[in-house]
Formats: C-alpha cells, structure tokens, sequence
C-alpha cells in the first residue's frame, strides 16, 4: 500500500498533465485539486490498492464534476 499523500499527489499530478483536444492543459492546479477534493480520505484509501493514480484521475474527470 501505498502513502495515501503520495497518492493523491499522483492523481493530482495525472490531472494536471491531462490535455483537451486543442493540447491545452485540461485543468488549472485549483480546479485539479478541487475535482480531486471531491473524493474523501476513507474513498481513496478504499481504492488505493486497486486502483492506479491513473485509474483515479481518469475517473474524476468522466465523472463531469
């Protein structure tokens, strides 16, 4: 198991290297952290052995929050 801090700086990290389809950076660092506040410390940790920071990332932004 992983640092849950280390992990979610990697979701983070995944958010902020997302791209839209003109390659622009997809979020700003507070709209990345803000998508990434949505999901709470018992659901990250719940997650964290199964799913990549990849995994996560990609989630939050096809949830449409």
């Amino acid at each position: 198991m992983e640092n849950l801090d280390d992990y979610r700086q990697q979701i983070l990290q995944c958010l902020l290297a997302a791209v839209n389809t003109k390659g622009e950076q997809r979020y700003t660092e507070e709209q990345a952290q803000a998508l990434l506040n949505e999901l709470t410390e018992e659901e990250l940790l719940d997650g964290i052995d199964f799913n990549s920071p990849e995994e996560i990332a990609q989630l939050l932004m096809e949830s449409g929050l």
